[in-house]
């Protein structure tokens, strides 16, 4: 009876803390990073049919988790050009997640 007792806890003390553990693919969909990027990769596809849709799915070919943090925050420029979303709204973590889910994307 313990063991059951012990289990149901643990158990509901881990589901809050996992469904606050966002990879990134989720917090790429919640930042609504899909608005003006899409990864064919990962079958994220965009908001909506646009001009001007970037995809994503080599982006860790090209650049480091940290330059992606550093680019996300506009503090470094692509040909001239900065992050064109405004300001980065998540946490730093969320910010270190997402960031390293892009450099993981190579395909």
């Amino acid at each position: 009876m313990r063991r059951w007792i012990l289990a149901v806890a643990m158990c509901t003390l881990a589901f809050p803390m996992a469904a606050q553990a966002a990879g990134g693919k989720d917090l790429f969909l919640a930042q609504k990073c899909n608005k003006c990027h899409e990864i064919k990769s990962e079958g994220v596809a965009p908001i909506e049919a646009k001009e001007g849709i970037k995809d994503l799915s080599g982006v860790g070919k090209k650049h480091d988790a940290e330059w992606i943090k550093k680019w996300l925050m506009k503090e470094v420029e692509l040909e001239g050009k900065k992050h064109k979303f405004g300001a980065w709204k998540g946490t730093p973590e969320e910010l270190t997640t997402i960031a390293g889910w892009l450099h993981g994307l190579t395909k």
